[in-house]
């Protein structure tokens, strides 16, 4: 059952839901730290959409049609991943994807690989993490040849309706059956790193606040 992110956007962060998942055993869910905020501000969170991409080395009949299916198929509050494998051939997003997206409520972009048209979306105030940028456009490099299927960036597989929680300090990749159980994690401990501040702007020493609220 999907969550409501917009009550949960508040207390989330990367740093929050890393914890959480190391506690829970979890320990390599987070991507390679050359994915970056590169369009939008704050949090990004939602449900994975990812697609398959094939690399192509002439352009189609047809331009477009797998990426067409997938921006047509993404929805309100999920996040459109595109694995590359870091090839780095061609931009995976622009601003016209932002656009599209946006309209739908799509809660961002994430690809292991550049974007392109950077200044426009950020004017839109979306969100896209990727790998730096670069102009050339992914018609004759590469076919999205999937959508809403599993797909693996940095050694993190990445299913349909994981959840995807990212801001400047990076990327975490929530595992679909570990949602409830994180989110209720990450609900106690935003309480506690809230008590541990309370205490030592009232002159508690950071040790017995821990002692007292068990985070730091």
């Amino acid at each position: 059952m999907n969550h409501d992110l917009s009550a949960l956007r508040p207390i989330f962060s990367a740093a929050l839901a890393s914890d959480c998942l190391d506690h829970l055993g979890y320990r390599n869910q987070v991507l390679g730290s050359s994915i970056e905020l590169l369009s939008g501000e704050g949090l990004m969170m939602g449900y994975a959409f990812p697609v398959e991409l094939e690399v192509v080395s002439a352009a189609p009949e047809i331009p477009y049609v797998g990426l067409l299916a997938a921006l047509d198929a993404v929805g309100k509050d999920q996040v459109y991943v595109t694995p590359t494998q870091r090839l780095g051939h061609a931009s995976l997003w622009g601003e016209l994807l932002s656009t599209a997206c946006a309209f739908k409520g799509v809660a961002g972009a994430l690809t292991d690989g550049p974007v392109r048209d950077v200044n426009r979306t950020r004017a839109m105030g979306f969100k896209v993490f990727g790998v730096g940028t670069s102009p050339l456009d992914i018609n004759s490099r590469y076919e999205v040849i999937a959508h809403n299927v599993p797909g693996v960036i940095d050694g993190v597989t990445i299913n349909p309706g994981d959840l995807v929680v990212a801001d400047v300090d990076g990327v975490v990749i929530v595992p679909v059956a570990l949602i409830p159980e994180v989110v209720e994690l990450v609900k106690e401990k935003d309480s506690g790193e809230s008590e541990f501040r309370k205490a030592v702007k009232a002159g508690m020493s950071p040790s017995a606040a821990f002692a007292k609220f068990g985070v730091l």
